[in-house]
């Protein structure tokens, strides 16, 4: 039998080992534990899902790597977060925040993902551009009504995510290069490029700029094709039927609910076909995907 004695050092060594990942996710917490404020070996702090409505004093926990504050009551951005120099995933999405101050982004250098999505901005602080390591930003489903061309220096920006918005305008330098791969601005009231261009994807949007810029005349032939309907009308019969170039028969258990995006191609056309559900509470979110120049098609079954 061994009776192993371990040293000060390496006891020391294995309570900060389980001090790197605190998870206090769905605790219904109103204000942040003091006690872990006192263990400033945290890496990560998981805090989701609770009512904190003002988190202060995390500059204490300075090697924080990963802070989760989803699902809150926060008004105000954290300014502490500015003091978190090791900072690398950031999620502060479905909250309340109307503002980020300038100041604290320029202090995250090493921040890598960001999500504000379903928060109250209006706006962008121009020190985003700061956040050079910066590779998924999510934007979506708040105020925002410009994105400032400066976003374009985030050079290794993979994902970024700007739905439900106030735009109106997109900066092309965003699309000229770079390492995004991934981008979409869905139920905006875009102008330029189109809402037909941006439903087409990132390749459709790089064209419609690099033509606009090489002076060419941009010939989109992509068609937003909606299919509108009570429930079980026919609109998944008929959307589907056009696409295949006959007759095809959907089973009641097959029915659309949401919507359903469908593409197909003509000699001449692409048809990009949003087929909507039917039901009754889906009525009230139809106009936020209507578009001007788009394609309606209503559908009504006469033996009904």
């Amino acid at each position: 039998m061994c009776n192993c004695v371990c040293s000060p050092e390496q006891k020391q060594t294995a309570e900060q080992n389980t001090e790197q990942v605190v998870d206090l996710s769905r605790q219904r917490l109103k204000v942040l534990p003091a006690d872990i404020l006192k263990k400033p070996h945290i890496s990560q702090l998981i805090l989701d899902r609770n009512r904190l409505k003002n988190v202060t004093d995390l500059r204490k926990l300075r090697n924080l790597k990963t802070l989760i504050l989803s699902k809150n009551e926060l008004l105000d951005f954290p300014s502490d977060i500015g003091a978190l120099p090791y900072l690398e995933k950031l999620h502060l999405n479905q909250n309340k925040i109307q503002q980020i101050p300038e100041g604290i982004l320029s202090q995250l250098s090493r921040l890598k993902q960001l999500k504000l999505n379903n928060n109250r901005l209006t706006d962008l602080p121009g020190d985003l551009a700061c956040c050079k390591e910066l590779e998924y930003l999510n934007l979506s489903h708040n105020l925002i009504e410009e994105i400032p061309e400066t976003v374009a220096t985030l050079g290794k920006l993979e994902e970024f995510y700007v739905d439900n918005n106030k735009l109106c305008k997109l900066p092309c330098v965003l699309f000229d290069g770079g390492c995004l791969r991934k981008f979409t601005a869905r139920a905006n009231p875009l102008r330029e490029p189109p809402d037909e261009v941006c439903a087409g994807g990132l390749q459709q949007i790089r064209s419609y700029f690099k033509q606009l810029q090489t002076n060419e005349s941009f010939e989109d032939k992509r068609v937003k094709t909606m299919f509108l309907g009570a429930s079980m009308a026919g609109k998944s019969t008929l959307c589907k039927s056009l696409a295949k170039r006959e007759l095809v028969t959907i089973a009641e258990h097959d029915r659309t609910i949401g919507i359903e995006i469908n593409e197909f191609q003509t000699d001449d056309f692409s048809f990009l076909c949003w087929d909507f559900a039917g039901q009754l509470e889906y009525y009230l979110t139809h106009h936020v995907f209507i578009t001007p120049q788009a394609l309606v098609i209503l559908v009504i079954d006469l033996h009904r």
